[in-house]
């Protein structure tokens, strides 16, 4: 019979995603809608930076859109008279070029006006700072009431996806090998068995992943890791 390859090493444990929570907007630090080291679902609200001086910038662009369209409807008003004249030479060919171009320029400043507007809603949305993945939430990095978006994106905390978890470790090239044709020979995913570090097992078992191996050019090694499961959060991120 063929004694199973097994192989023990030393793994840590690392977040299968992270992102950073950032304020896109300046302005002032408002409130944090969530518990640090609490599990945030995604879109879920973790910030309010101060929408005030966000929500007159929107106003004010509402209000260009509003007077460009207004001049927009003179413009167009203008251009059609300018065309009805036009044909019975009532008006000179150059006084219709201007008023078609005037035209033209209306239309553009509305177009402008209305991106304006756009932008600025788009900016009020990034005073919510919201959660860009589900997962486990970290601590607060700025307090409230300080000035944040200046010039760069302040990051504000960190949302780590913890289920599952991926498990880094390294192996020697020629084990890695047997590994491989282990995997070949079964045609299946090779398992990992994790021990904690009280020497227990854990209760679900991971899978190799050989998409994020690399050979370190010093040591031969070969950089691993594993995905494994963790739906009740009980593993961390760093433990070893």
């Amino acid at each position: 019979a063929n004694a199973p390859l097994r192989r023990d090493l030393v793994g840590r444990l690392a977040a299968y995603r992270s992102a950073d929570v950032r304020a896109r907007v300046p302005g002032v630090l408002q409130r944090r809608s969530y518990q640090e080291g609490s599990d945030v679902k995604e879109g879920q609200v973790l910030f309010e930076i101060d929408p005030a001086p966000l929500r007159a910038a929107a106003g004010e662009a509402q209000a260009a859109l509003a007077q460009a369209r207004a001049n927009q409807a003179n413009a167009r008003a203008a251009a059609e008279r300018a065309r009805s004249l036009a044909p019975q030479k009532f008006i000179s060919q150059s006084d219709l070029d201007n008023a078609l171009a005037a035209e033209r320029s209306a239309d553009a400043a509305v177009q402008a006006a209305q991106a304006s507007v756009e932008s600025a809603n788009i900016n009020l949305g990034y005073a919510t700072v919201r959660a860009p993945i589900a997962g486990r939430a970290g601590k607060q990095q700025v307090t409230e009431g300080a000035l944040v978006g200046q010039g760069t994106a302040t990051l504000l905390t960190t949302v780590d996806q913890i289920d599952p978890l991926y498990v880094n470790f390294t192996m020697g090239a020629a084990e890695l090998d047997q590994v491989r044709a282990m995997q070949l020979e079964r045609q299946g995913p090779v398992q990992v068995q994790v021990k904690l570090p009280d020497g227990s097992a854990y209760a679900h078992a991971g899978t190799l992943d050989f998409s994020g191996d690399t050979v370190d050019p010093e040591t031969g090694a070969v950089s691993l890791r594993a995905t494994l499961p963790n739906p009740d959060g009980r593993l961390l991120p760093g433990t070893y």
